[in-house]
């Protein structure tokens, strides 16, 4: 389908002024489908979404009500995910799955992947589970998008150095405000969670795309690290490329004229190796990172658990991954960035 928004005539000839409609149209569609899907947003993690937070002391509404998820932190065990289940089970909470949140606050296309779960789940509200050391509970609502939450969304947050204590306050709190709606819950907690990240086909090698069209890179949103990232671009990435809000929309950056993004994962090693596909036999405790140290290549180890940065080039049309012919990351976002970058001029001779 071509929409044509004008014409003029000049002897014989006819010369179109034509605007094509196609790619529109079907953002458009995706958009009132799924309003989540387009939205380019900066991945959270547990902190920065709690620090966002209007933290207050009120209950949510429709906490006993509606259905809740669980993000849970790494320090916690499975004995404490089944007593909190059972605590919630009694208070009315119905908690439909707990998921590790290195897992699904790993990234702005893993967030956005697990915020179109929770809309096709029907689940109304968060809850982020963490020991460090004390115990933490907050709640919020999900505000039906790819960010998680507004900047007017509100939270209720309770702490305490032991759980049992802290899942007795959460009840009578609760309970004392609420009537208990939720019937049917899950005796255990429901852990095995099948999310499809993403849409397109991965790839372990790089795209000539990138030499033929401008790269979008998303902002850090400050200028120490946007000044960095600049400097690294200039140096390892001599191509045309854009510094881009890192919530633009994705349909905006094709409109553009973008034909790729870069993306990272931020996750420990096993994790972001799990969420990009890599052969699970290759994943021990630790892995071997392909560095650039002085323009110079170089194996670093690096303990599987710990949290890395992973960086690939996405296809913006079929959302394609271009994960590179190397495990490149680092724990430093910088150097995982060098990393990606300097292979990928390699392999592409640019």
């Amino acid at each position: 389908m071509v929409c044509i928004s004008a014409y003029k005539k000049s002897g014989n000839s006819l010369y179109l002024s034509v605007v094509c409609c196609v790619m529109k149209i079907r953002h458009l569609l995706l958009f009132i489908c799924f309003p989540f899907a387009l939205l380019a947003q900066p991945a959270h993690s547990p902190e920065s979404i709690i620090k966002l937070l209007n933290l207050t002391a009120t209950v949510p509404e429709g906490l006993l009500a509606q259905r809740a998820v669980v993000l849970y932190g790494d320090g916690l065990k499975q004995n404490e995910l089944e007593e909190t289940q059972k605590a919630f089970q009694q208070t009315g909470i119905d908690a439909v799955a707990y998921i590790p949140s290195l897992q699904v606050l790993a990234g702005a296309d893993i967030q956005q992947a697990f915020a179109k779960y929770l809309t096709t789940r029907n689940i109304s509200f968060i809850i982020l589970f963490n020991k460090t050391p004390s115990y933490s509970l907050t709640f919020f609502r999900f505000n039906g998008n790819a960010g998680l939450l507004d900047a007017t969304t509100s939270g209720w947050q309770q702490t305490h150095s032991v759980l049992k204590e802290l899942l007795l306050t959460v009840f009578r709190f609760a309970v004392s405000n609420q009537k208990k709606q939720n019937l049917l819950i899950n005796d255990f907690p429901e852990t095995t969670v099948n999310i499809k990240y993403f849409d397109g086909r991965r790839n372990e090698n790089y795209t000539s795309l990138v030499k033929s069209f401008k790269v979008a890179v998303p902002s850090w949103g400050n200028e120490k690290d946007d000044a960095r990232l600049n400097q690294i671009l200039t140096e390892y990435f001599p191509l045309k490329y854009e510094i881009v809000p890192a919530d633009i929309a994705e349909s905006d950056l094709e409109i553009k004229g973008f034909k790729t993004i870069i993306r990272f994962v931020h996750t420990s090693g096993t994790i972001a190796r799990d969420l990009l596909e890599y052969d699970h036999a290759k994943t021990g405790n630790a892995l071997a990172s392909a560095a650039i140290i002085n323009n110079d290549a170089q194996l670093k180890t690096i303990a599987a658990n710990t949290v890395v940065y992973k960086f690939y080039v996405k296809q913006l049309e079929y959302g394609n991954l271009f994960l590179g012919n190397k495990w490149d990351a680092d724990p430093d976002w910088q150097q995982a960035l060098v990393n990606y970058l300097y292979h990928m001029r390699q392999q592409l001779n640019y």
